[in-house]
């Protein structure tokens, strides 16, 4: 009996130890309280917004990126779409596409001249409701008259926008032209003061006036106001 005791003893000191050394290589509890860390990426910035059409006072609001290769080269093209075949060429890189420029000064009250596929020819003007150009940009708060924006080579342009349309024209080009700055029959609007061509041909020279507009690559809200 006395040797039964001690064998029994020795088994439950056995299992004892078991489980002591047991609970020690056991790997410890996740800790399910822990959340992970958020790995959540910078938010993109916000594109600016395409077009603003304010219909009580008349206007359309275009952004559009300022190309400062047109501080020292001549260009008829003043705001164009970016993805348009003159996007490249143009002072400023809209936005808008063009035909939705157009929409949008038809919503503003617009009335287009041009509303068929006639051309101009060199020598010709455009015609049709005036339309006043401005801009601003940040830190410019006071909208600066396009013809303020531009120089020649002796002083300022002659400055008088239409509201051309040329609708069909504008999508048969494929340009983009939202603004040129001559008469033109595939502008949405152009400059009467001149001539389809006139620039082209140097009369006259037209350019962005770096002593007053921001640095290539800013964006620019340029905004058509209706004359009614």
């Amino acid at each position: 009996m006395k040797k039964f005791l001690v064998l029994l003893l020795g088994i439950m000191m056995i299992f004892s130890f078991a489980a002591c050394g047991g609970s020690g290589d056991a790997e410890p509890a996740a800790d399910d309280s822990q959340e992970a860390e958020a790995t959540e990426e910078a938010a993109p910035a916000a594109a600016p917004e395409d077009i603003v059409v304010d219909e009580a006072a008349g206007t359309v609001t275009v952004t559009a990126q300022v190309n400062g290769t047109f501080f020292d080269q001549s260009t008829m093209h003043c705001v164009v779409f970016k993805d348009g075949g003159a996007g490249d060429a143009a002072m400023m890189a809209a936005y808008a596409d063009s035909q939705d420029f157009y929409d949008a000064m038809i919503k503003a009250g617009g009335e287009p001249w041009n509303t068929t596929d006639a051309k101009l020819e060199d020598g010709e003007f455009t015609d049709g409701q005036k339309v006043d150009v401005t801009l601003t940009w940040e830190g410019q708060d006071t909208p600066v008259a396009l013809v303020d924006a531009l120089k020649t080579d002796d002083g300022k342009p002659d400055v008088d926008v239409r509201f051309s349309g040329n609708q069909a024209n504008n999508a048969e080009a494929g340009s983009g032209c939202i603004c040129c700055l001559n008469s033109c029959w595939a502008g949405v609007t152009s400059n009467a003061a001149y001539p389809f061509g006139a620039i082209d041909a140097g009369n006259p020279h037209v350019y962005l006036d770096d002593s007053v507009m921001p640095a290539d690559g800013t964006d620019v809200q340029v905004t058509f106001t209706i004359v009614k």
